[in-house]
């Protein structure tokens, strides 16, 4: 293969995992505490392999790696006393059958036990590293800024939220869940927690909706260059071919 083809190739397949991050972007610009991605490239250079003295390094790029935008979503009010917003660095604590989670998606509600749950049933845990459960009976769920969870008959428990040193570091795992990646557990004094709130997407739909065009216009000439490569050769093909 021709180096132009490589160094073609190399644009797009990078391209191509760019664009499945802009659209999953897209896709989750409604889920609760969804955090935005990015594709971290990296150039790296390859020698030539031509046999004269033109030969030198070709840049080639390459995906190395995703990266999420930590900054937080905006608050929109829902009324809803199971509705949860982090203000701040941190997490909500989930027990999954597949182990500890951690989520900024704060949209919880009440099972058939009255345990207090995600979207997908998993169990929000307290600082004891226990389900919440709330009584039957009780009329009202208040949640202060630290934490703490009470009814009209008393408190019940304090809300577990963590932080973590490298938020890179973790692991998205689906669903809006993370795993720490074993990553070291830090202060979470300054994160306060707004009841009746939900955090949004950080996803900014006018500079995704950008990105996608400028990606598909950057693909689109890659493939142009490697066509008009692809149409010298086969012209000097044929000019070989007649001279002969």
């Amino acid at each position: 293969m021709e180096n132009i083809s490589y160094v073609g190739l190399s644009h797009q397949v990078a391209l191509k995992q760019q664009m499945e991050l802009v659209a999953n972007n897209i896709a989750n610009m409604s889920t609760p505490g969804y955090k935005s991605q990015n594709v971290l490239f990296q150039e790296f250079l390859v020698e030539s392999d031509r046999k004269n003295e033109d030969k030198g390094q070709l840049s080639q790029v390459l995906d190395r790696a995703t990266y999420r935008s930590t900054l937080q979503g905006p608050l929109s009010q829902t009324s809803n006393p199971l509705d949860l917003a982090l203000n701040g660095n941190g997490y909500f604590e989930i027990d999954t059958p597949g182990g500890l989670r951690y989520t900024r998606a704060g949209n919880f509600a009440l099972n058939d036990l009255g345990e207090v749950v995600n979207a997908k049933g998993h169990n929000l845990l307290s600082m004891d590293g226990q389900p919440i459960v709330i009584p039957q009976g009780a009329a009202s769920i208040t949640v202060d800024a630290k934490g703490f969870i009470s009814t009209e008959q008393g408190p019940i428990a304090q809300i577990k939220t963590v932080a973590f040193e490298n938020e890179q570091a973790m692991i998205e795992t689906g669903d809006g869940l993370y795993k720490s990646g074993n990553n070291r557990e830090i202060p979470t004094e300054d994160l306060t927690v707004s009841q009746g709130a939900l955090e949004g997407s950080n996803v900014n739909g006018v500079l995704e909706m950008t990105k996608m065009i400028e990606i598909l216009r950057t693909y689109q000439s890659a493939q142009r260059l490697m066509q008009n490569d692809h149409d010298r050769q086969r012209s000097t093909i044929k000019t070989l071919a007649e001279v002969s």
